[in-house]
């Protein structure tokens, strides 16, 4: 059985718009009729694109390892029989052509010890390759004023009481504009203002002056006791923005929804500086932002996904407990560290990782993509039909059976077709 946890994350193409979904969510989608594409390599010198979901395979609640790597500490949740891209030489590359030099092991397989830099490595693309326009500054001013209320906003809603008048008034209002009063009601939203949180070094940094050049602010309303200010924005046209790329409110339950993976990169670039602008802290000798949340897990895998479709390099830190300085109470922070440029060696898009330590995931609901394939079987590029990339970058082998113990270091186990197959195998 070659699976992965059904929590495994992973970009894909749904019916032609991006997104990153589980697992779980694609077969459900997949079971419903969508058209599904996950990222892959298309050849051995690095190139990407998005291979097409022949089918899902659903194994019900199985026994997983997880593996976590040295340096990133991404980790991935698996069956122990999976088949898994590794590499225990040095390079990526052989002899006079360069290109990658691909081995295949059963996880079962892998070196572990106690030195880490002897472990066998993996492979993880440094970027996703999403086909989306590259936008301009605009997009990359209103991707900023989204990540900004991402790290210091909330909304601030009003208390609607349908009283006959108020609804003859409203009814007024819509007619005016040319709407139904549903849909006048809609597009007031019940949200009646956006509230961000600022300090003073966001009017000297110039965070402030990006975003009230595209939205309207009442006046900064200063905070005695912490010395920040408040902003209130009661334009339409922010809150609208904010609800049509953002769910929640508050700082526990705010996420990005799948639809910023399909405006524009400057638009993507600018949502992360823009929270890294609110929440993060650079730290100039080292080159990387820090940025420490409260247990917004979505949130949190948002700022990992964002930044794996930027190319940027992304690594995990254990949580820990912050004494706030407004209330002097203690809370528990997720932390992570950014870096917009690689300061490890990459290669065709890619960057090799050793292994930390593969463990007991416990029981576990567990999933196979099985891949069309990109080539015919007798294409000496065939070797590539049956790779993906999940969320955090592993590349990952869809192979449910292979022929014999020797294609384990010399080719890609060959897959079952997803005819004949029941989707669930329990």
């Amino acid at each position: 059985m070659n699976a992965l946890s059904g929590d495994t994350s992973l970009f894909a193409e749904v019916d032609g718009n991006y997104g990153v979904y589980t697992l779980k969510e694609l077969y459900e989608l997949y079971n419903q009729g969508h058209k599904i594409k996950v990222p892959t390599l298309l050849n051995e010198r690095g190139e990407k694109t998005w291979v097409e979901v022949e089918d899902i395979i659903r194994f019900g609640m199985q026994p997983l390892k997880r593996i976590t790597l040295t340096s990133s500490q991404f980790f991935m949740e698996f069956s122990k029989d999976i088949i898994i891209p590794s590499f225990s030489d040095k390079f990526f590359y052989y002899g006079r052509k360069r290109r990658i030099n691909f081995k295949f092991q059963l996880a079962n397989n892998l070196k572990i010890t106690q030195d880490h830099g002897h472990n066998d490595t993996l492979l993880l693309t440094t970027n996703i390759p999403l086909n989306i326009p590259e936008g301009d500054e605009k997009e990359w001013d209103y991707g900023f004023a989204l990540g900004f209320f991402l790290a210091e906003g909330c909304l601030g809603y009003r208390e609607r009481k349908n009283t006959k008048r108020s609804l003859e008034t409203m009814t007024a209002f819509a007619r005016k504009k040319g709407l139904s009063l549903e849909e006048y009601l809609n597009y007031m939203t019940e949200a009646r203002r956006v509230v961000l949180t600022i300090g003073p070094s966001d009017f000297e940094r110039g965070h402030v002056d990006i975003i009230q050049k595209l939205f309207k602010f009442t006046k900064p309303y200063k905070h005695k006791r912490d010395k920040g200010y408040k902003l209130y924005s009661p334009d339409l046209s922010f809150i609208h923005l904010i609800k049509d790329y953002i769910d929640g409110s508050t700082s526990h339950d705010k996420h990005v929804k799948n639809e910023v993976y399909n405006r524009s990169w400057k638009f993507l670039e600018g949502i992360l500086d823009g929270f890294l602008a609110g929440d993060g802290y650079f730290f100039k000798e080292e080159d990387l932002f820090q940025v420490g949340i409260t247990t917004n897990y979505r949130l949190y895998n948002d700022l990992i996904f964002l930044s794996k479709a930027l190319g940027y390099d992304i690594h995990l830190h254990k949580g820990h407990f912050h004494k706030s300085p407004s209330s002097n109470n203690y809370c528990y922070q997720l932390r992570l560290s950014i870096f917009k440029t690689y300061h490890r060696h990459t290669a065709f898009g890619l960057v090799k990782e050793h292994i930390k330590s593969i463990e007991d995931a416990g029981l576990k609901e567990a999933f196979n993509l099985v891949l069309k394939p990109l080539y015919p079987e007798n294409d000496t590029r065939s070797v590539f039909n049956h790779l993906f990339f999940t969320a955090y970058g592993f590349l990952v082998s869809d192979a449910v059976k292979i022929l014999d113990r020797s294609a384990l270091s010399s080719s890609l186990p060959v897959p079952v077709s997803s005819k004949g197959l029941n989707k669930e195998v329990v």
